[in-house]
């Protein structure tokens, strides 16, 4: 993981849910400094005493979910981990909004979700997640990981992706739109666009012909027939009406 994330000397590297610290020994023998968040009580302090001869490390005591992400990961860093299942969806759909500041993910999540992040417009596993997190990062598969390399041994395979930050992400003033125009249409997949859409607040037929025209969007399309840049368009318009009528 430490080799795919590209670690290098003039690097902060920020890991969550270090553990027992295996990864953690990697990342400090090669980042400049390693800022690893720990959760639970009893793993910090083993971690504090274990590391403790580490001086470009640095250990908080902290949920990652509760925490203020600005704040606890510096512009430029790079984020290594092997995330704990319950966490992965909601922790990467979190750092969309910070992919101008960070250079890159690489974290081991479980397969399926890895997939999906992964997945291109007409995959089977295309879904409202592979566009969110297009519209910050560009989503690469890394290697698989059996059952048998963890103890104890989870259910399903693992996968290790790597993000990498776009030059221009979707700017945070637009992903509020942005993610209701995804979910609106993601809600009902089996159903066309004309179906979904149609359903947004203040949208009429007139409105919805125009915008899914500016955005180049069939409306006899299915929503995992769209590409990110397509729905970004389309939300752009939607926001500019729901300006004009408020």
């Amino acid at each position: 993981m430490a080799s795919l994330a590209d670690i290098g000397t003039q690097d902060t590297v920020v890991e969550v849910g270090p553990g027992r610290g295996m990864l953690t020994r990697v990342l400090l023998k090669y980042a400049s400094e390693v800022i690893a968040i720990e959760k639970d009580d009893k793993l910090f302090e083993q971690l504090g005493v274990g590391l403790r001869d580490y001086s470009n490390l640095q250990l908080i005591h902290q949920d990652i979910l509760e925490s203020d992400l600005g704040q606890i990961i510096p512009d430029g860093a790079k984020l290594v981990s092997n995330l704990p299942y319950n966490i992965a969806t909601q922790l990467i759909m979190r750092l969309v909004d910070h992919a101008g500041r960070i250079t890159s993910v690489v974290v081991m999540i479980q397969k399926e979700v890895g997939q999906r992040i992964c997945a291109h417009v007409g995959d089977k596993t295309y879904s409202l997640l592979s566009v969110i997190v297009a519209a910050g990062f560009d989503a690469s598969p890394g290697f698989i990981v059996g059952p048998n390399n963890f103890f104890p041994q989870p259910k399903v395979d693992s996968q290790v992706i790597k993000l990498i930050s776009k030059s221009s992400p979707i700017p945070h003033s637009d992903m509020e739109v942005f993610w209701r125009v995804v979910a609106k249409a993601f809600g009902q997949r089996r159903k066309t666009l004309r179906n979904t859409l149609s359903q947004l607040p203040s949208m009429d037929d007139e409105a919805l012909g125009k915008l899914s025209s500016y955005a180049g969007i069939d409306l006899g399309q299915r929503p995992q027939e769209i590409t990110p840049d397509q729905y970004h368009l389309f939300s752009k318009g939607y926001e500019a009406l729901l300006k004009g009528r408020s």
